[in-house]
């Protein structure tokens, strides 16, 4: 692909200012791996479980608009989407940076909200045992659990038969904080059932 041509040239790092997925001017906060793991089954294609993805997750605050003007927010995206500024871009904000260097406190001072993640699943849940097993799910998974552990548990509570062909009548979500991974396997800390309306 041209984009890993174009990044061999100069390595992204923290602290780099770049355009991003969203028009406007950004600063690389955090720069995070991924790696494939069970969650993925359905998506591996050539890759195997614990391989590393391409593309890395970038964390950036945003600073500006494509006007230049004061816009500070924050994005997260695939590293695909990331280019660096042009040197033109680079003299035209060091500039505003000397005359305005209260903008940049102002950047630094912003906290960027927890990212979440979200997997989504649904369960047919019939009887008040199946719901009460499920309920002992959720509480496991509060302790942060892998993938693999959550469907291990849902074994060993024979809860994995309420996993239905197409729809079911409850959805189950698993949330990740933070792109949190622990041995190359994403950690969810928290999930939530809810029924569906009829």
């Amino acid at each position: 692909m041209n984009w890993i041509k174009k990044n061999t040239e100069r390595k992204l790092k923290v602290g780099d200012w770049v355009n991003s997925y969203s028009k406007g001017i950004f600063r690389v906060e955090k720069i995070i791996d991924r790696y494939y793991d069970e969650s993925n089954s359905t998506t591996l294609g050539e890759n195997k479980i614990g391989d590393k993805y391409e593309d890395r997750i970038i964390v950036t605050k945003r600073f500006l608009n494509s006007k230049m003007k004061k816009s500070i927010s924050y994005e997260s995206c695939s590293e695909f989407f990331i280019t660096f500024l042009s040197k033109e871009k680079v003299i035209e904000l060091n500039q505003l940076i000397e005359q305005n260097p209260k903008l940049l406190a102002e950047l630094n001072e912003y906290e960027i909200p927890k990212i979440i993640g979200v997997y989504n699943s649904q369960l047919q849940i019939e009887t008040e045992e199946e719901l009460q097993k499920v309920t002992e799910l959720v509480k496991f998974i509060e302790n942060g659990k892998s993938f693999l552990e959550i469907e291990n548990e849902m074994g060993r509570l024979d809860i994995l038969k309420l996993k239905p062909k197409y729809f079911g009548n409850y959805n189950f979500q698993l949330f990740n904080f933070d792109v949190e991974y622990i041995e190359k396997k994403q950690i969810w800390r928290e999930a939530k059932l809810t029924k569906k309306e009829t």
